[in-house]
């Protein structure tokens, strides 16, 4: 018999769990990714064109209208590094929420469980969001803008940080709702004022000093100033601005977020 693959300590002719959680999460990340492109290569190519043309058209208006805004500093290219981080965040809140309702047929096989719908969800999310990070900065070169980051260590590491916040909070808010329509218009509907309350349009220092220290409680604020940060050497955070303050809190919300999928598997399966 081949126990070549069998890990230390298990038993001849069983799987060690860890391989049967590999396996189970490689297929629903093939399973995912083939569910966002349609299986044909048109959806693939649809799937990146709409968030590249989202971001296209406002770096283009925006661009025009308010190109002197920050002297010294390419406004197309503020934009861009502020506004893929916010939507990396903001699709991996949203479509993990509906990660366990789009996958409840496969909870039926045991070794498929909610959470792993979820990690598998945001991996796609996180590599999709990558590309279309990748595309428009070469978009944005091939025009003639500067793009490569002048801290690509601090760049990778806010990035990594921002995947992060935004799986631990998707996760939290799919179990809180779950089953809640409700809760989950209202969970999107906060996105617009999240969008101008971290700063990804318009500088947050030329805001009046009181309302910025009430917005520094946002945490997605830090991710996307110190983002900007990293890419452009001009560009100086906010005073407050901080990477401790939104790892902190994405440690607080992922642990809340999965005390509460552990107290509730059993219904998330159930139902």
């Amino acid at each position: 018999m081949d126990t070549t693959n069998r890990q230390p300590g298990t038993p001849a002719g069983r799987r060690h769990p860890w391989d049967i959680q590999r396996a189970v999460l490689f297929a629903l990340l093939l399973r995912e990714m083939k569910a966002r492109v349609g299986g044909q290569w048109i959806g693939a190519v649809w799937t990146l064109f709409e968030p590249l043309a989202h971001v296209a058209i406002i770096v283009t208006i925006l661009g025009v209208l308010r190109a002197d805004m920050l002297p010294g500093i390419e406004y197309p290219v503020f934009l861009v590094t502020g506004l893929i981080p916010f939507f990396l965040w903001q699709h991996l809140a949203t479509r993990l929420m509906d990660g366990i309702e789009s996958n409840r047929g496969l909870f039926s096989y045991r070794q498929v469980k909610p959470l792993d719908t979820l990690l598998s969800r945001a991996v796609v999310e996180s590599l999709m969001n990558l590309a279309v990070y990748v595309v428009s900065l070469l978009a944005l070169a091939w025009i003639g803008y500067h793009v490569v980051p002048y801290q690509p260590l601090e760049m990778i590491g806010v990035n990594l940080l921002l995947v992060f916040f935004g799986t631990s909070f998707g996760i939290l808010c799919a179990v809180l709702s779950h089953q809640r329509a409700r809760l989950k218009s209202f969970v999107r509907m906060t996105m617009t004022p999240m969008y101008f309350a971290s700063g990804v349009i318009i500088p947050i220092d030329r805001l009046p000093r009181e309302y910025i220290e009430w917005l520094l409680w946002n945490p997605l604020l830090h991710l996307v100033e110190l983002s900007r940060h990293a890419f452009i050497r001009e560009y100086v955070p906010t005073d407050g601005v901080n990477v401790g303050y939104p790892a902190m809190f994405t440690l607080v919300v992922s642990a809340i977020g999965l005390a509460l999928y552990r107290v509730n598997r059993l219904r998330l399966i159930a139902s």
